[in-house]
């Protein structure tokens, strides 16, 4: 009886160490010139993030919220603050990372459904000095951090003080039962007195979302077909 009874427990504290393993993680990091500055990366496993500092060229203060602060598998890196720093002289580049992992799929070895990612950059000084703004979204079945495996969506922004774009929606195909997801903003300045605010918000698509975009599309189909039989 103590025999089994050991194994239970075994097997009982293998699930939690796995449990605890697969609880997501949300990490921070910030490139200037592709160089890594080390002193601002960071992570979190409330699901709420607050970091920033300075760079070499730049001044960057970002929040973002993941799982279990929102459901999963929301990643929102709601806003991130860059501007250009006093010693900033010539052209250079910022691409600040968000990464969440651990997140965990009921449809392993299909699809998702619909992820939608929208995106948002404001130009709130000297926006003639930004050569452009970059945001992209990516999903990586291996669960790595940072990890840039499959894109989701992106967007670029080059002028204008407000730029949002709509919903961009993508079937994401799944093979593990824990995947990552990845927000990258990468910003160009030219010259220094410019700043920016971007975000950008992964989210699933509720399943009665997803129907009526499909009756949508196979209502206009059917519209189509029914036009050129007329003719």
């Amino acid at each position: 009886m103590r025999k089994y009874l050991f194994a239970a427990l075994g097997l009982l504290s293998l699930g939690l160490a796995s449990a605890a393993e697969a609880a997501p993680v949300l990490s921070f990091r910030v490139y200037d010139d592709n160089n890594l500055v080390g002193g601002l990366s960071t992570s979190s496993t409330n699901g709420s993030l607050t970091a920033g500092g300075a760079t070499p060229h730049f001044n960057v203060s970002a929040t973002a919220f993941g799982a279990p602060f929102v459901a999963e598998p929301s990643l929102l890196a709601q806003t991130t603050t860059i501007s250009a720093s006093e010693g900033f002289f010539g052209t250079h580049t910022i691409r600040v990372e968000f990464s969440q992992t651990g997140l965990s799929s009921s449809s392993a070895g299909g699809l998702l459904a619909l992820l939608a990612t929208t995106f948002t950059s404001n130009f709130l000084v000297n926006g003639e000095n930004v050569d452009s703004v970059t945001l992209t979204s990516y999903v990586d079945n291996g669960n790595g951090a940072f990890a840039r495996t499959t894109q989701i969506a992106t967007q670029t922004y080059t002028d204008g003080p407000t730029n949002a774009s709509p919903p961009i929606l993508a079937d994401v195909a799944l093979t593990n039962a824990l995947f990552s997801e990845t927000v990258v903003i990468t910003a160009t300045f030219t010259d220094r007195f410019a700043g920016l605010q971007s975000s950008a918000q992964i989210v699933r698509v509720p399943e009665p979302a997803s129907l009526a975009l499909l009756g949508s599309a196979l209502l206009g189909f059917g519209f189509v077909r029914g036009a050129r039989r007329r003719k």
